[in-house]
């Protein structure tokens, strides 16, 4: 059975036939003790991730998704 992901940005499903299945994992109280972070991971494709983040901020990942 193959998986289906769904854009955490746009909500369109992505296909998993590249590399564009992205994963984030977002960790809360981060500065915390590991018992008192909660964690969860979303999807997103590349593109949609690169639009949302500033672009002051460097997104290394991306460099290998451009190649």
């Amino acid at each position: 059975m193959k998986n289906k992901y769904k854009c955490c940005f746009c909500t369109k499903e992505i296909k998993t036939t590249n590399i564009d299945v992205t994963s984030l994992i977002v960790i809360s109280n981060w500065d915390k003790s590991k018992g008192k972070q909660h964690e969860q991971q979303l999807f997103c494709h590349m593109e949609c991730l690169k639009k949302h983040v500033n672009s002051k901020v460097p997104l290394y990942v991306s460099d290998i998704y451009d190649e």
